[in-house]
């Protein structure tokens, strides 16, 4: 199964560049267990474009957005057995000093694998 840990913080917490290590090592461990499908940092949300709408009615917004005091700030996917293993995970990752993690199942697209 694959889970997305996401990375949030609050609008007004300091970037700390001490961190960045701290997840390149856990993001490390993870790519040696077999466990990491992929993720990033993200640049911050006044880089960032909202569209909404669809259709003739789209609007597109750019950053900085004020309506939220959370931001995401990056994501890992993993691959686990179970949801405890991906919150077990989650638990390890340093950029929980700063923020918190959230643990998402992904749902799967397209057809059954064979």
């Amino acid at each position: 199964m694959e889970f997305m840990l996401i990375m949030i913080t609050d609008r007004d917490t300091e970037v700390d560049p001490s961190i960045m290590p701290e997840m390149g090592k856990f993001a490390g461990e993870l790519a040696a267990a077999g466990k990491i499908r992929g993720g990033s940092p993200l640049h911050p949300v006044a880089e960032g474009s909202r569209v909404a709408g669809f259709g003739e009615g789209v609007a597109v917004t750019t950053g900085p957005f004020t309506e939220t005091r959370e931001v995401i700030g990056g994501f890992f996917l993993i691959d686990c057995e179970s949801a405890e293993e991906a919150v077990e995970i989650a638990k390890r990752c340093p950029h929980n000093k700063i923020g918190f993690t959230e643990v998402r199942q992904v749902i799967p697209m397209g057809p059954p694998p064979e």
